[in-house]
């Protein structure tokens, strides 16, 4: 028998191929203030405040130096949601697309939504808490409130910019560079004065800290030839 318009096609349904049309179409004809605000706080706010809750309560928790975490933490979050606001919309290139969080259809494995959300997670968390706590620490070095902002919005911008490279690279290479990237954010954030003494104190914030390191072990050991 004919396959049916319902019948899967590659693994996907035509209603779903439907539906993803029109989310590209609709992203494409929209310009201007609208645009931004959909790329930037829908889905760049959105995602951050969401896939990134465990370092932002690690971030929140460290209250030995309140006014230069939290300032950094906020610069660094914003600067993040507008690099991908403007990675979405394509008003930046940088060699290679940005992977959309609605692209994948939700299921288990690291190609499919869970997955990917656990590798983007990652990345968000780690890309908040070295931005932050490097900002932090620029402040209180005596770089002041500038040194802050520059610090923890060079980190996060940076950041951002990578990513689509990271995923573009050879399984190898990105798996590597992404390894050293987690590596790197996970001891600034573990070596800010006052940390460590939280994990004894408030065990919420070691655990989200493992948290962290867990899933960046999953984007770093799993198949990454889709990544």
């Amino acid at each position: 028998m004919a396959p049916t318009d319902e019948s899967p096609r590659g693994g996907e349904t035509r209603p779903r191929r439907n539906r993803r049309h029109r989310r590209r179409q609709r992203d494409d004809d929209e310009t201007g203030v609208d645009a931004w605000l959909d790329a930037t706080v829908y889905f760049g706010l959105g995602q951050h405040l969401l896939l990134a809750l465990p370092m932002l309560w690690v971030t929140f928790m460290t209250v030995s130096t309140p006014v230069a975490v939290t300032t950094a933490a906020v610069v660094s979050l914003a600067v993040a949601c507008l690099a991908i606001g403007a990675l979405r919309l394509d008003a930046v290139s940088v060699g290679a697309p940005w992977h959309r969080i609605e692209d994948n259809e939700i299921g288990l494995g690291p190609d499919a939504g869970y997955g990917f959300l656990v590798r983007r997670a990652a990345y968000l968390n780690a890309t908040l808490g070295l931005g932050t706590f490097l900002g932090a620490r620029a402040d209180l070095a005596g770089a002041g409130f500038l040194g802050s902002v520059v610090v923890a919005g060079g980190v996060a911008l940076c950041a951002m910019l990578a990513l689509p490279r990271l995923r573009a690279a050879p399984a190898r290479t990105s798996a590597a560079a992404a390894g050293v990237y987690y590596a790197v954010s996970l001891l600034a954030v573990a070596t800010f004065p006052g940390v460590a003494g939280l994990f004894s104190l408030s065990p919420s914030v070691a655990l989200c800290v493992l948290a962290v390191a867990v899933a960046a072990a999953f984007d770093v050991a799993t198949d990454r030839k889709r990544r």
